[in-house]
């Protein structure tokens, strides 16, 4: 028996609870969000609040680094054939290798303009990260979720920080950078590389 009952099983959009809404806006795609805040007047501000999306970003506390991965970035965009390397994966198995991993982004942030806007952040494919300081990990983490599958790492981590972004979806990582290992934490590390790879698409 259904906790509500009207006449047509349908229940009203005014009955709906603030929260059921805010959820609606947070999940729904881009697309989605935008059709429904201009449906639902009152979700108009929730729409401005909610996540940004990105596909693959790179994400540095360093301006100098940020200015070269936006240079990058431009320069990949005039060859129109890099664009199109996340979307199929023979083209992106040949860019990489058999191998390593040779990312495309057409995002680049500075982690000072996250942490300003306070927004969350959702990467569904690529997330590379640049931190010259450890510091920059727990300032930014925080806002930083998704389904994203390839990691790729440069400058400061310590062991905690990498193993808690390679979650269940990431099928390659690329560490280029210092990763602080603590000794009671080498038998860990030793394990969690060898169930790492689990098929040819793992590196």
């Amino acid at each position: 028996m259904p906790l509500i009952e009207y006449e047509n099983n349908n229940l009203p959009y005014s009955n709906l609870p603030y929260a059921f809404k805010r959820r609606l806006i947070q999940l729904a795609s881009l697309g989605d969000a935008k059709n429904i805040s201009i449906a639902c007047s009152d979700l108009k501000t929730l729409h401005k609040n909610r996540r940004k999306c990105y596909t693959n970003v790179y994400i540095t506390d360093n301006n100098y680094v940020c200015n070269a991965a936006v240079r990058k970035a431009k320069t990949e965009h005039r060859f129109r054939l890099l664009r199109y390397l996340p979307r199929f994966c023979w083209l992106r198995y040949l860019s990489d290798g058999p191998v390593t991993i040779n990312p495309t982004w057409q995002t680049v942030l500075p982690v000072g303009k996250i942490i300003d806007e306070n927004k969350p952040l959702y990467i569904n494919d690529t997330l590379i990260l640049y931190f010259l300081s450890v510091d920059s990990y727990a300032r930014l983490m925080p806002l930083v979720a998704g389904s994203y599958t390839r990691l790729v790492l440069y400058g400061q981590f310590t062991w905690a920080q990498v193993e808690s972004l390679i979650h269940a979806n990431v099928k390659q990582v690329r560490i280029m950078g210092n990763v602080e290992v603590e000794p009671e934490e080498y038998d860990n590390v030793i394990k969690f590389v060898l169930r790492f790879p689990r098929g040819a698409d793992y590196k």
